[in-house]
């Protein structure tokens, strides 16, 4: 696919070169944008690349905000990163979490 393509698979991410928005669609700008360079946005959903990218940096690491018999489990990361995509907020704890709700999503 050309980048043109790739970048109309895109919902927050049009090919600028700074991020125009300020919350959690500044964070999936970021998140289309590596999917993009990565040449895997091929489609409107989250990309593996990004979900690699989100389950890498969130739900692996020590950036997850909950202890470990309380995460998520990879299903339920997965479905609650395509939740917060869909509605343009970001949530670290909603997605990791299995405790956590949406309340904080920003």
């Amino acid at each position: 696919m050309t980048r043109e393509e790739l970048i109309n698979n895109c919902r927050y991410y049009k090919g600028e070169e700074k991020c125009p928005f300020t919350g959690g669609r500044h964070v999936w700008w970021k998140i289309e944008r590596y999917g993009v360079e990565a040449k895997d946005k091929v489609n409107k959903g989250l990309s593996k690349k990004m979900l690699d990218f989100i389950l890498w940096r969130i739900w692996e690491s020590d950036y997850a905000v909950c202890d470990f018999e309380d995460r998520t489990d990879m299903e339920t990361a997965i479905k609650r990163a395509n939740e917060l995509y869909e509605l343009g907020k970001w949530s670290v704890g909603y997605i990791a979490d299995a405790t956590d709700t949406m309340d904080n999503a920003y």
